[in-house]
């Protein structure tokens, strides 16, 4: 009888698991695409100084579409997705007029850019948190309940900037000198 080759079976059973695991991220990439750019507009919204209106009008369709597609997964039926898809065009243009309204009123002389960036940020978290409920998709849910809190997280963020800087400079600091001791022991125990 022959035996089986465990080296071959060891090699089969990383490759299974690697697999899993890439269709796993396949699956989640959507979720994931949609929280990083997300935190790609606030920070390009803080580093350029400028609302980047443009971003966020693109971003909110791309978010719509996202979610469509994680609906159309679900409903069974051609009529539930018809409906579908009507509710989500309605319930995203809602957002993008929000968004719109946001960036064309007189809340220019109010808000500087950044604050509209945070607040473009939470209406596009609330529209992929409400699309999750919608849809009892709990991964849109989690998606939006993350970009709601990375709202206050940005913001902390460019309030702490000159904290978080000397903080990284001691880390720096200290890593180098201890990476300077290191090398001096070693020297002198050789």
């Amino acid at each position: 009888m022959a035996e089986a080759n465990p080296a071959h079976s060891e090699s089969a059973t990383k490759s299974g698991r690697a697999g899993a695991w890439a269709v796993g991220l396949l699956n989640e990439l959507p979720y994931i695409a949609i929280i990083v750019l997300g935190l790609v507009g606030i920070c390009w919204t803080s580093i350029s100084g400028t609302p980047a209106t443009t971003y966020w009008v693109i971003l909110t369709p791309i978010c719509a579409f996202v979610c469509s597609a994680v609906g159309w997964r679900r409903d069974a039926g051609t009529g539930e997705r018809v409906a579908m898809i009507v509710t989500q065009i309605v319930k995203w243009a809602a957002v993008l007029v929000a968004m719109y309204l946001i960036t064309i009123s007189d809340t220019r002389k109010l808000l500087n850019s950044d604050a509209r960036g945070l607040m473009l940020l939470t209406l596009l978290a609330l529209g992929v948190f409400v699309s999750g409920i919608h849809l009892r998709a709990w991964r849109l849910c989690v998606t939006g309940a993350f970009l709601a809190v990375a709202v206050p997280i940005a913001a902390w963020f460019e309030q702490a900037a000159l904290l978080l800087l000397l903080i990284g400079a001691a880390l720096i600091a200290l890593g180098l000198a201890s990476w300077w001791v290191r090398n001096r022991v070693l020297r002198s125990a050789a």
